[in-house]
């Protein structure tokens, strides 16, 4: 039984996965090969072999590794000739995160390299075009991309970056924990077949009313007053984001770890009817003793996750300009489920060094209690968890219980399925819902259309259209826009944008939808009647 204390507790076999085989596929079956290459570490002559820190499958033979890292970096060193600083094309994800990258397109294979840690590592990507034409998977480069850079930050979250994991430990470590991470991230990564979700990265909320919504922030204010040393919280409602107060740069990695990974593990007996619910909170990861003051070791351990902070400490959101001034640190995880509701907790850790423990033992005998104690307040110990369950306990079921009822009373004014599917996405604030999103089997919770569509999955010819539409017809630097497009298999693809905000319809054929002014008609009914408030406001 894997440890609890392994950030990676949650990649173990037995993982529940809620996705439905109808839109999301394994992103193995489509894979060519997968690495990590450290260009400076194969330099010499004869030593070409020694970049590749990971490569997937491991059946490849070590020559095969090292031609194609060695090609990946012969494509990066290439371009770099023919590109100024200034045109080279950076990756942006949601957040503030950029990653420079090359793609190559052959015959066979769809190749995405990026660079990342200041251009000192390469990841790459080759999945195969015969292989996806089989799964019924559009290849869509920008998803790809997303796809790869979410792998890097998912790992960051975890264990920190690779740079100052491969300073502290020896090459072979480093190789070890990347294999231990990645040989279990990557079977078990899934992608969507509609692939602008995975391009998107998006998160997705749950819409309360304003007065619900208030009592969400005073519960939190509440909880940090009377436990200072949380710096970072983060609010669901079963799969749905409510509230958080970290970086834009780790809300994505977070939420998709959370939402499908973690608390699929929870969710699904929850939402069966005949399950009683109970109003006794839980720790989903840490010990079940908490009566005892044995320190909290080995299976009992808290996640560690690492996260960025500013500079100034505070845990509020950075925006572009500021990146700089995130930092990666080190905090204790804390999930704690009452009801449907779940908040993660964030505290600091503060490690006490060896030189810091030279410094104290020369100190004065008043100053050695002050400083010691300062440490430890900044451990979570089995107390804090205790105190915190009892203060949650009572306070969360009542705000869990008030939103439960709102969205019961919504739910059962729009029962009526949709015959659309759709696509939302804000990237100011990075909200995103979609009819076609693996999270909406997990609920019967919608964000804005709240019944479920009756139609079925769009085709792969309408899938890769989106895609092309995208590409071709859609500037990312324009915030207005509008765009009508009509497959070979009669499905209508309409695409706005309003102040930035994306909104893409699917109309499957119909007798309603047969020329133009009849799907810029229907386009206008849906928007006003189900995309009103979070679209055109």
């Amino acid at each position: 039984m894997a440890s609890i204390a392994n950030p990676l507790y949650f990649f173990s076999d037995s993982t529940t996965t809620s996705p439905s085989s109808s839109n999301v596929i394994r992103f193995i079956d489509v894979l060519d090969f997968f690495f990590i290459a450290h260009p400076d570490s194969g330099r010499k002559e004869g030593d070409e072999h020694k970049r590749v820190m990971y490569f997937h499958p491991k059946s490849e033979n070590i020559d095969r590794q090292t031609e194609l890292t060695g090609f990946a970096e012969a494509v990066v060193n290439f371009t770099d000739n023919f590109l100024s600083h200034a045109n080279r094309p950076p990756f942006h994800l949601s957040g503030t995160d950029e990653f420079e990258y090359r793609t190559v397109s052959t015959q066979k294979a769809e190749h995405i390299y990026i660079q990342i840690e200041n251009n000192k590592f390469i990841m790459g990507v080759a999945l195969s075009k015969q292989l996806s034409f089989v799964s019924d998977y559009p290849l869509f480069q920008p998803a790809l991309r997303n796809i790869l850079c979410d792998a890097y930050k998912m790992f960051r979250m975890f264990f920190g970056t690779f740079e100052s994991f491969k300073l502290t430990e020896d090459e072979s470590k480093f190789k070890d924990r990347l294999d231990f991470f990645f040989s279990r991230y990557i079977p078990l990564l899934k992608v969507h077949k509609m692939p602008l979700l995975d391009h998107l990265g998006g998160v997705e909320f749950l819409r309360i009313s304003g007065p619900l919504y208030l009592n969400v922030v005073t519960l939190i204010s509440e909880l940090q007053e009377e436990f200072p040393l949380i710096e970072k919280i983060v609010f669901f409602y079963q799969s749905k984001l409510l509230y958080y107060s970290l970086s834009r740069r780790d809300l994505p990695s977070l939420f998709h770890y959370l939402t499908q990974n973690l608390l699929p593990t929870v969710l699904a007996p929850e939402l069966e009817p005949t399950t009683t619910k109970s109003t006794k909170g839980r720790y989903l990861r840490g010990p079940v003793n908490l009566t005892s003051d044995d320190p909290l070791l080995g299976d009992e351990c808290l996640p560690i996750v690492h996260l960025h902070t500013s500079e100034l400490g505070g845990s509020v959101d950075i925006g572009i300009g500021e990146e700089e001034e995130e930092l990666l640190q080190k905090y204790q995880m804390m999930v704690y489920r009452c009801l449907n509701a779940t908040i993660c907790m964030f505290v600091r850790c503060i490690e006490h060094t060896e030189k810091q423990s030279r410094q104290s033992s020369v100190s004065s005998n008043e100053e050695k209690p002050a400083q010691t104690n300062g440490v430890q307040k900044r451990i979570v110990s089995r107390r804090m968890l205790k105190n915190i369950d009892s203060f949650l306990e009572t306070e969360l079921s009542i705000v869990a219980n008030k939103i439960g009822d709102e969205i019961s009373s919504e739910l059962e004014q729009t029962s009526m399925p949709t015959d659309f599917h759709y696509i939302y996405f804000n990237p100011a604030s990075l909200s995103m819902t979609s009819s076609l999103s693996s999270l909406a089997n997990q609920s019967n919770v919608y964000q804005t259309v709240n019944s479920l569509p009756k139609i079925a999955m769009p085709p792969m010819d309408v899938n890769r259209l989106v895609c092309d539409t995208m590409s071709n017809f859609v500037s990312d630097s324009e915030e207005f826009g509008e765009c009508f497009v009509k497959s070979d298999t009669d499905w209508w693809i309409v695409v706005k944008k309003v102040n930035s905000r994306l909104l893409v319809l699917l109309l499957p054929p119909s007798a309603h939808t047969s020329s133009l002014a009849d799907v810029q008609s229907k386009t206008q009914v849906i928007v006003q009647s189900h995309f009103q408030a979070i679209f055109l406001s």
